[in-house]
């Protein structure tokens, strides 16, 4: 337990005050009750010594009222450290749902590349419950339970130390049955909750590829592989569940042991002389035996529980600790101008392979520039190092002489708009798609924007029109793009990027669009990627990548008269046969 708020400290740091008053609430509820047995015991002895004469009827009545007081008390204290423990249980499970996801907003791309979604949402979800259960259940009860223990000890020991040993060997016993089932139990556990991580990343990968699945066939393929992954959790919480389901008999098996042991010796020491050993000590004993045993069975259960919640814990911090985007840049370019230079510029997605090799260009203030090329030229890697959604090896890039790794990455994005190649609308209506995180939208600007990019009749094809809320396949791709395209279009940004934008839409549609794009781009730095060489035939600059390396540059015209490889490629487009 130690091992885990080690870890999640700086979580529980601000509620610590809280829950030491949570769990001193727990403590004294345990100390109180420590006092209904004694309470019992002086009842017990009254009544036995008036059986041969008068009951002391007013002493009962005064120590019943203690015995019951002491139980209010304590039923007090647990419901309020119960429902203290909770709240801040909750309130770390929430602190920890946001560190994820403002991790998972910082995070390097090329980390996130190697990680599934899945495996994210399980951490972000399974382990942050298993923390936020283990705070609001299990800390307190350790706590509480271990001053049971020891107020319990101490008492038995005040009315009969070889009775106590009795009752303490035979349930340490049990304890240490339970010690050697957890240790079994625990490498098990922990490979079922991978197994599970690894299922929760098969069922997104199915859900996403859906369609591919049905188009190729592939079901049972993906229902094998399933259901071999579901087999081996079964078999796991079938080891798992066999000896936690072994330890909770074994301890009640030691523990009914412990009470008769009590009542019989007792009984023995009683009859043969003992005068202190009476029918009030035996019956308190018992209870005291009980106070003993069932927070040593209770914290025994709760080993499984909180070496799990370790593996967790583990989880949590792997991802919190991961590497984060450098961004301790602070300068900033005022009276942007758009020009854009690419200075010997090398770069690999892993250290043994370069795929970018010395790229050098300048694109000056308000030049269109197209980047081309075969599939895997790295055209796509040259437009996200330019947002530096990665880093260069060396080399640098540089928007009006300014390197843009001494920018922020909010003031780099503040002035470039992109629109990828993957279409991506979130759970919400249009114009919330639309707007996204630009401040101040007028509605006049909202509407020029959808006639501009050709959303209108979208629009009115829709139940509830610019507020229907957009989900899963409730549009098409390509009405998907045209929703993207407007987003950047209302940014407005200084330098435009276009990473196959018109790859989604028909070609009725790719002319409106198009002429959109060049109104917004009529007096920005634009840079296109596009396969459809007719679309960038206006372009003022075309690179024509191949393997990482400029191997022609120019104007279309320019190209096609050269019969170089950018001709090779647009003429197998248009080639008649």
């Amino acid at each position: 337990m130690r091992n885990v708020l080690k870890k999640l400290s700086p979580f529980i740091a601000p509620y610590k005050s809280k829950i030491i008053f949570a769990v001193f609430i727990g403590v004294v509820g345990s100390c109180v009750n420590l006092f209904v047995p004694d309470a019992i015991k002086n009842i017990s002895n009254v009544i036995q010594d008036g059986i041969k004469g008068n009951i002391d009827l007013t002493l009962v009545k005064r120590y019943g009222i203690v015995a019951l007081i002491a139980v209010v008390v304590v039923l007090v204290c647990n419901v309020l450290s119960g429902r203290l423990m909770a709240k801040y249980g909750r309130s770390v499970g929430r602190d920890l749902r946001n560190a994820i996801n403002n991790k998972i907003n910082h995070i390097t791309i090329a980390k996130m590349d190697s990680l599934s979604p899945g495996e994210l949402i399980a951490r972000s979800v399974s382990d942050v419950s298993a923390v936020e259960s283990i705070i609001a259940r299990v800390l307190c009860a350790i706590i509480v339970n271990l001053v049971m223990i020891i107020g319990s000890v101490v008492m038995m020991f005040k009315m009969s130390v070889s009775l106590s040993l009795c009752v303490i060997v035979s349930v340490l016993l049990g304890s240490f049955i339970s010690t050697v089932i957890t240790k079994k139990t625990t490498p098990i556990m922990k490979a079922q909750r991978t197994e599970m991580a690894f299922m929760n990343a098969q069922i997104d990968e199915s859900l996403n590829g859906h369609m591919l699945i049905k188009a190729f066939n592939a079901e049972e393929d993906v229902k094998k592989a399933f259901n071999d992954n579901n087999e081996r959790i079964r078999k796991d919480s079938k080891k798992a569940q066999f000896l936690s389901s072994v330890m909770t008999p074994m301890m009640s098996l030691t523990n009914n042991i412990s009470y008769a042991v009590v009542v019989i010796f007792g009984a023995y020491l009683s009859l043969h002389g003992n005068s202190d050993i009476t029918i009030g000590v035996i019956i308190a004993f018992v209870m005291y035996s009980r106070m003993f045993a069932a927070p040593v069975s209770t914290l025994a259960g709760t080993i499984p529980q909180i070496m799990l919640t370790s593996v967790s814990a583990d989880r949590i911090v792997d991802l919190l600790d991961m590497p984060e985007n450098e961004d301790v840049g602070t300068k900033t370019v005022d009276n942007l101008k758009g020009r854009v230079v690419f200075d010997n510029v090398r770069f690999g997605y892993s250290e043994n392979k370069e795929i970018i090799h010395g790229f050098s260009a300048t694109i000056e203030p308000g030049m269109k520039v197209a980047i081309v090329g075969p599939t895997g030229a790295g055209k796509s890697t040259i437009i996200n190092l330019l947002m530096r959604f990665y880093e260069i090896n060396s080399g640098s890039i540089s928007i009006d002489g300014v390197d843009i790794k001494d920018m922020k990455r909010e003031e780099l994005h503040r002035i470039l708009g992109m629109v990828l190649q993957e279409t991506w609308v979130f759970t919400g209506t249009i114009t919330e798609n639309l707007i996204y995180s630009t401040q101040g939208v007028t509605k006049e600007q909202l509407k020029q924007v959808i006639l501009d990019c050709g959303l209108q009749y979208l629009i009115s094809t829709l139940p509830d029109g610019m507020d229907t809320v957009l989900n899963g396949d409730s549009i098409s791709a390509g009405q998907k793009q045209l929703v993207t395209i407007g987003r950047v279009m209302l940014k407005n940004p200084d330098i435009l990027i276009l990473d196959e934008a018109t790859s989604s839409v028909d070609t009725r549609t790719e002319k409106l669009i198009q002429d959109a794009i060049d109104k917004l781009a009529s007096d920005k730095t634009s840079f296109v990627i596009a396969h459809r060489l007719s679309t960038i035939k206006n372009a003022d600059l075309i690179f024509f990548l191949k393997d990482g390396d400029i191997v022609e540059c120019g104007k279309h015209e320019e190209l096609l008269e050269r019969g170089g490889a950018y001709a090779e490629l647009y003429n197998s487009q248009f080639s008649k046969k």
